[in-house]
């Protein structure tokens, strides 16, 4: 009988998903099943495009469920269940949009999306806090119709979280800095906050005896001179911490100066996602708004598909991973191990005068 082994390449557990993921049998099969799908696309999605005109919905539903099913089980990555369910989730997904596709055009679909879109920026907070906030910014006809804008909103967004993490690096002082503070030493202790205590302490503890030279000076300076000078010699050391502190804290000022200004851009960013809308919507013309609908719809249905394949490829994975924890000790081992463990017994009841 034969038998079957890991490869040598293999030694541990955790190298088995990026060998399976890695795998060039793999990769060539979700490769064809990809071009397949393409093909089939091309070849059906003029259907959708006359969905206007012909008004059969439910007859376009069964035409792609079926000819989806002839077209990607052949090549056999994913069995008959699985394609028809990659057609059938992404069409529960989109049903009410193919609707208002047959009821009106591409044009009135994509105007139905800004609407939504809009009402999502009315909505407040304390509207939405029983219910997942819907974020307008991830609304599918924002992420293929402005993606520059999102690029401006993820620098944006990369700025802040770059000046925020200078801003705990200075807080938590040089050993947090430099790795040496534990974590709890660092959330105990804001090396900012005790600067900016100890400059609002010092100047306060100056705030007398600078008004009282600037009396004395003004009411015979020369009479109080001894007590000038005696004040002069208390304010001054205080002066000097003063102006080391205020030294000290002019990078974190510049920090949090610089992180308001961030934030102030990011908020007028999001501002302008209505504005910017309108105006691309503005731009399109019919044709254009079919070709992105299309798009869209393209979209969805690959991303629905690559669900399925991640998780056919996952499965795999794991049973895997399970022959290994079962068979990755050989029969061969197991004896060679049984046979020493015998040795040694013998040997222990030898010297017990067993045998």
């Amino acid at each position: 009988m034969d038998y079957l082994d890991f490869i040598a390449s293999i030694t541990e557990r955790g190298q088995i998903k990026k060998f399976i993921e890695s795998d060039a049998g793999v990769e060539q099969q979700e490769g064809k099943l990809y071009s397949v799908f393409a093909a089939w696309w091309q070849l059906h999605a003029p259907d959708l495009g006359e969905l206007p005109k012909t008004k059969k919905v439910m007859e376009l539903r069964g035409e792609f469920l079926h000819s989806f099913v002839d077209s990607l089980e052949p090549v056999g990555l994913l069995d008959r269940f699985k394609v028809a369910g990659v057609v059938a989730s992404w069409w529960d997904e989109v049903k009410y949009e193919l609707r208002t596709l047959s009821e009106s055009d591409f044009g009135g679909l994509v105007d139905s999306w800004v609407d939504t879109i809009r009402d999502a920026l009315e909505e407040d907070d304390d509207t939405q806090k029983n219910q997942t906030k819907f974020d307008p910014l991830n609304h599918k006809l924002v992420v293929r119709l402005m993606p520059e804008y999102l690029e401006e909103i993820a620098d944006a967004e990369a700025r802040i979280a770059e000046l925020e993490q200078l801003k705990v690096a200075f807080e938590g002082g040089e050993e947090a800095q430099e790795g040496e503070a534990s974590e709890e030493e660092s959330e105990a202790v804001n090396f900012a906050k005790e600067l900016e205590t100890r400059l609002k302490s010092l100047k306060g503890s100056i705030k007398e005896p600078k008004k009282e030279i600037k009396d004395l000076r003004k009411n015979s300076p020369l009479l109080n001179a001894a007590k000038i000078a005696e004040l002069e010699a208390t304010v001054e050391p205080m002066e000097a911490e003063i102006a080391e502190i205020e030294k000290q804290l002019e990078p974190y000022k510049e920090i949090k100066k610089q992180l308001n200004e961030a934030k102030g851009i990011l908020r007028r960013l999001k501002k302008e996602v209505e504005k910017r809308l309108s105006a691309k919507r503005a731009a399109l013309t019919d044709e254009d708004c079919q070709g992105l609908v299309l798009a869209i719809f393209k979209d969805g249905l690959t991303a629905e598909l690559e669900r399925y394949v991640t998780a056919h490829r996952q499965q795999v994975i794991v049973a895997v991973e399970i022959w290994w924890d079962k068979y990755r000790v050989t029969l061969q081992d197991i004896e060679t191990e049984r046979d020493a463990a015998a040795k040694q017994l013998s040997k222990f009841l030898s010297g017990l005068g067993y045998a």
